[in-house]
């Protein structure tokens, strides 16, 4: 009767402790310290998958020895085994970069040595001419209305009891800002490798649904990420002080600009 009831609390035992499910949580982040959100962390035992939210931070229910898979587009996936440090603290879980090489590009001019030949070759199409004389002349013209300025009669103005005297505000606001630039490095402008870098670290943490949505692939973003580059000059204002929020928003003008002269919807009806 002992052995049994013996048994018996070793089976409940067993029982209540593989039964329980406690929860894991963590952070995701890249090489440069850059949240990863849209990161899908799975339990290889559960079959369950969660996405990690805008600032890399995930929930998931795990047991000890379980094994997660962490795994996001363009980084080298990650597997971590759960155990009983797992419960009490955050798990900092940081992927690295999948390399990509740049396809080698092949020059196919070939001088003749014949200067009058080989300028011929070098102009660009006539298309191309056209458009590039029509975008000049459309901003040399000038604006065919007067936009209005709203101002208040002088019979209701306040008298300005500051006329003649120095606006101590504006002097402050002005010597900030001298010796803010007196302070800060002077930009310059990124060379070939720097740019590679800093596009790698854009494409890495900026959401491109926004740009595949209108139908551009990667090798489109690429292109267009050249462009919003040398129009903007992301790399020489940002590389070194990369600022997330404001690429985003100058890739976001810069695209309204790009999409006037460049059109994807054939592409997305026919992929």
């Amino acid at each position: 009767m002992k052995i049994k009831l013996l048994s018996l609390i070793i089976f409940l035992f067993f029982v209540k402790t593989f039964s329980q499910t406690e929860y894991v949580m963590g952070n995701i982040s890249n090489e440069n310290g850059d949240k990863l959100p849209n990161a899908s962390i799975v339990n290889i035992r559960t079959d369950q998958v969660v996405i990690s939210d805008f600032m890399g931070n995930f929930v998931i229910a795990a047991k000890s020895s379980d094994e997660l898979r962490i795994a996001r587009q363009g980084y080298e996936r990650k597997n971590l085994t759960v155990n009983a440090e797992s419960f009490s603290k955050s798990l900092d879980v940081k992927l690295f970069t999948i390399p990509q090489e740049i396809e080698e590009v092949k020059l196919t001019f070939r001088p003749t040595g014949i200067l009058k030949k080989d300028v011929s070759r070098l102009n660009p199409p006539p298309k191309v001419l056209a458009l590039n004389m029509a975008m000049n002349n459309y901003m040399k013209t000038p604006l065919s209305g007067v936009s209005g300025k709203a101002t208040i009669p002088s019979s209701f103005q306040q008298p300005n009891l500051l006329a003649g005297q120095m606006d101590m505000v504006k002097l402050a606001g002005a010597i900030g800002g001298l010796l803010n630039k007196a302070t800060q490095s002077p930009k310059t402008t990124a060379n070939y490798s720097e740019k590679q870098e800093f596009y790698k670290r854009v494409k890495a943490v900026v959401n491109l649904d926004y740009y595949t949505d209108y139908g551009l692939d990667e090798y489109d973003f690429d292109i267009f990420l050249a462009y919003a580059d040398e129009a903007n000059g992301l790399s020489k204002n940002y590389r070194n002080n990369f600022n997330k929020v404001a690429i985003e928003s100058q890739l976001k003008l810069a695209f309204a600009e790009y999409i006037k002269t460049h059109n994807f919807s054939k592409k997305v009806t026919e992929g």
